[in-house]
């Protein structure tokens, strides 16, 4: 019989994406096609941003345990220096605050205190934390030392020394990047600008022609998707979108303003997403610090976009 394993991340899709079909039910019983498509948005919200988040908060989780592991390391070398073996050492240091690395420590003193052998309890450690490169490669290094007898002060100085120093050069490039990161944001929020402008500009212009045909600078004034209305194909599916954003919005699907306010809508917020992902990328050299940055700029462009469409700035 197969086990499935409930762990966090699991039982907080069940329960979210439960709550997402409630939502969508209630939407379906209104009946109105503005208030479904709101639903769905809030739905696909539910579901995929705790786990975002979570994501997100593991991936701190990993960095504050390699901050606090020279501190760990320092501990057992003064430990060691005083005449204990290496596993009597990481049971002595069981109840030292070490942040949420101290979850870690007393696992493994609990183990040893057990008389697990140290060697299983360091690789038990490595497959915890592998999804931290310098915490694994430390660990694998310390177990390979302590395999083949050398100096487990003299290792565990070197391993130390190493990840400050790893961490040292890791705050002065963030710290040198944050201006673009801080430029990525400027970007998001002017492109929606620009977007603005295109409206107030472009669109009045289209709407005008829509009546004529065709302006002497040669400009039509009938929808992309006016071809769609009526029929459906591959080519037509970008029109479906616009047209399922414009009920989110109660824009008139019909209207040629809606295909522009759905292409400009998409763009933005694949600006915002990517650009919050780059934004990790470049101020903590990952794609999953990204992630805060993303969700962000996400909410953000997504209100912004509500409150100009609802004062009629856009959409109009």
């Amino acid at each position: 019989m197969v086990r499935i394993e409930l762990t966090t991340e699991l039982k907080i899709l069940i329960i979210s994406t439960l709550l997402s079909w409630v939502f969508i039910l209630i939407g379906i019983i209104t009946g109105d096609v503005g208030v479904i498509a709101n639903v769905i948005i809030l739905s696909i919200f539910i579901i995929v941003s705790p786990q975002l988040i979570l994501n997100y908060v593991r991936y701190r989780e990993l960095k504050e345990m390699e901050f606090a592991y020279p501190n760990f390391l320092r501990d057992l070398i003064n430990a060691t220096k005083a005449g204990l073996p290496l596993h009597k050492a990481i049971i002595s240091l069981r109840k030292n605050n070490y942040g949420v690395l101290s979850k870690e420590v007393r696992k493994m003193a609990y183990q040893l205190s057990w008389n697990v052998d140290l060697i299983k309890v360091l690789e038990s450690s490595k497959k915890r934390l592998r999804k931290s490169p310098s915490l694994e490669k430390s660990l694998r290094i310390l177990i390979e030392a302590y395999k083949s007898g050398g100096s487990v002060p003299d290792i565990l100085n070197s391993l130390s020394s190493a990840m400050v120093s790893i961490q040292e050069t890791e705050k002065e490039r963030k710290s040198s990047l944050q201006q673009y990161v801080t430029a990525m944001y400027v970007i998001s929020f002017v492109f929606i600008g620009i977007v603005v402008a295109i409206n107030k500009l472009m669109v009045p212009i289209f709407q005008a022609t829509s009546t004529v045909g065709e302006s002497p600078l040669g400009i039509s004034g009938i929808s992309p998707c006016d071809v769609c209305v009526f029929g459906f194909s591959i080519g037509c599916l970008p029109c479906k979108i616009y047209a399922f954003i414009c009920s989110m919005f109660a824009i008139n699907k019909l209207s040629i303003s809606c295909y522009y306010f759905g292409l400009f809508f998409s763009m933005s917020i694949i600006q915002s997403i990517t650009g919050g992902l780059v934004a990790g990328q470049i101020g903590e050299g990952s794609v999953k610090a990204g992630i805060k940055h993303s969700l962000i700029l996400l909410f953000s462009t997504i209100s912004i976009f509500f409150l100009l469409v609802k004062f009629g700035v856009l959409g109009g």
